[in-house]
């Protein structure tokens, strides 16, 4: 056999193991979701709980290095995250001392939860919600302390939340999360709910759940998930 063929035997081999790892890459299956107002009344100032469950993907199924969730809240809806209570610090020092420790408490615009299974095991953390520079910043917490993990979430557009939780490197299998920011952080509106209450009654948000190849600058990998929540509202 010559080398060439050896190492055209290599190469088709090395393509096939690749396409086989993106084949079984599943960011699991999503078994809830919400995305409420804290208000029905339409045109008015609101805070946002967002609650999302789901089970580890099957056996044989590696979890991707990220799971990005996407919220679309109901059309008419208008988001803005820089009129929160900022917090100025860097990536950089966010990662060296937590959130809690680099942002003024008064950026602090919400609080949730989080469990899972890491490495097969439950861990459940608590989740401090900071508005960064115009972002959102979920940072881990347990019994008070900073663990200085954190993941961000930005706004797409007026209506449009799009959060990315690292699972480093599939160590971590979310299982539920939980965030509420309220209406008015530090006296201020972020978030106006839809003008009009529709003829159905209810609004509707959606959740579109898909893996990533990172949690900075990824792209998406395996078949994304499209789930709908629905809110009674009134006029």
């Amino acid at each position: 056999m010559t080398r060439f063929r050896v190492l055209v035997l290599v190469l088709l081999a090395l393509l096939s193991s690749t396409a086989v790892a993106v084949a079984a890459t599943s960011a699991g299956k999503v078994t809830a979701y919400k995305a409420r107002f804290s208000t029905k009344q339409a045109g008015s100032a609101a805070g946002l709980h967002l609650l999302t469950k789901g089970k580890p993907p099957a056996s044989g199924h590696k979890l991707p290095p990220a799971i990005r969730q996407t919220v679309v809240l109901a059309a008419g809806s208008r988001i803005d995250l820089s009129a929160l209570p900022q917090c100025d610090a860097s990536d950089d020092q966010i990662s060296a001392d937590g959130a809690e420790g680099a942002c003024p408490s008064s950026s602090r615009v919400g609080n949730g939860s989080a469990d899972g299974l890491l490495n097969g095991q439950p861990v459940h953390f608590d989740v401090g919600i900071y508005a960064v520079r115009g972002k959102l910043v979920f940072a881990a917490e347990r019994d008070g302390m900073p663990l200085k993990q954190s993941f961000k979430g930005f706004a797409s557009g007026k209506r449009t939340l799009k959060l990315t939780v690292p699972t480093l490197n599939g160590s971590i299998a979310p299982k539920r999360f939980e965030a509420t920011i309220p209406a008015h952080p530090g006296g201020s509106t972020w978030l106006v709910a839809p003008a009009k209450c529709p003829k159905s009654g209810h609004w509707t948000s959606r959740g579109i759940f898909q893996g990533r190849t990172a949690a900075e600058g990824g792209k998406p990998v395996g078949k994304a998930q499209t789930r709908t929540d629905e809110q009674s509202c009134r006029a």
